[in-house]
């Protein structure tokens, strides 16, 4: 949030560095794609198999947890850009409920801006099962998926980038940052980091020392990012920004996570507090309204106050997630098409 409506001014002085530093928070992306992996794995790692139940089942959860509130507010954005210009653009439509546009350079932040991400994530949904059975097979090979995928990403630039299709895969850079095929290491770290815990590799600590250097470490990639950035509007644009980006950053964020997961912390308490529990279930809806449509409502109609808009913001997840979020996530997990006998 802080990222998208940063609330320090560019300029000299503290509040000038302030907004410098603050402007590299885009790093909340690579927390969710390795907290992504690390979830995904402790799941579903083992209880993979190639039958059409399992994968019914399993897709089946994916989409009631992502897709619901995503299609409504993709039908809020777009009607409201119906209302403003007068013009239904259908087919964009149909690149944003596919999921389809974060392939495209020039429609990526169309819909739900923010929801470019959900591309990323939903196509390592659908590689997860495949790279646990690859897990089973050759549990080695782990670390040559990314490197395959990233190669595979950079054929696609060359072969689709010199069409001119809307950015489809356009250059390099924009796969790097958009696409699953250059951020990929970011799920991959999640897996790994599951896969030690699971393995009893990860044993409880009296000390903080995990915590304390994995927070120390996301710390110090943020200001790198920003020593670095020079012309670029963000840190993660430079070319070596994309490799602090997409590689160093994962590894001081599993390293936190290593905290959390073994070290008795007032931080870890802090985060397993009824509270920020309540947050937590309902952050997928904050990110999804935190700008757009329900932003502009609130700071047109209700206040422009930073502080305020941000509260009832989070007012508003919290109500939309237990009124009608979980009830349509509810709803598709135990909804069972009815099966029709053949009349004779």
């Amino acid at each position: 949030y802080l990222h998208h409506f940063n609330p320090f001014r560019a300029g000299s002085g503290v509040e000038g560095e302030l907004e410098k530093v603050v402007r590299e928070f885009h790093v909340g992306v690579p927390v969710f794609f390795v907290l992504s992996g690390f979830l995904i794995t402790l799941r579903y790692a083992g209880t993979e198999q190639m039958t059409t139940s399992w994968w019914g089942g399993y897709l089946r959860n994916r989409v009631a947890r992502i897709y619901p509130m995503y299609f409504l507010l993709t039908a809020l954005a777009f009607a409201s850009l119906w209302y403003q210009t007068g013009e239904f653009f259908w087919k964009l439509w149909l690149l944003n409920i596919t999921f389809l546009r974060g392939f495209f350079e020039a429609f990526v932040y169309s819909g739900v801006a923010q929801g470019w991400t959900l591309t990323v994530e939903e196509c390592f949904y659908l590689s997860a099962p495949l790279i646990f059975l690859l897990l089973r097979w050759r549990p080695r090979g782990l670390w040559l998926v990314p490197l395959g995928l990233l190669g595979l990403g950079a054929v696609l630039v060359v072969l689709c980038g010199p069409m001119k299709l809307y950015g489809l895969f356009g250059n390099l850079r924009f796969m790097l940052l958009f696409t699953f095929f250059g951020r990929a290491t970011e799920f991959f770290v999640g897996i790994q980091l599951a896969l030690w815990f699971r393995q009893g590799w990860l044993q409880p600590k009296a000390s903080s020392r995990r915590t304390v250097a994995g927070l120390l470490a996301f710390g110090a990639v943020i200001l790198l990012l920003n020593v670095i950035r020079g012309t670029y509007t963000f840190g993660q644009e430079h070319p070596v920004g994309i490799i602090i980006n997409n590689i160093v950053l994962p590894v001081a964020i599993a390293l936190w996570f290593a905290g959390l997961l073994t070290e008795q912390t007032a931080l870890r308490r802090l985060l397993g507090g009824q509270t920020m529990q309540v947050l937590g279930r309902s952050s997928y809806v904050f990110y999804l309204i935190h700008m757009g449509v329900p932003h502009d409502i609130v700071t047109r109609f209700i206040t422009t106050q930073p502080l305020l808009v941000f509260l009832l913001l989070i007012v508003a997840a919290i109500g939309l997630h237990y009124l009608v979020e979980e009830p349509l996530n509810r709803w598709i997990r135990t909804f069972r098409w009815p099966r029709w006998r053949a009349v004779t």
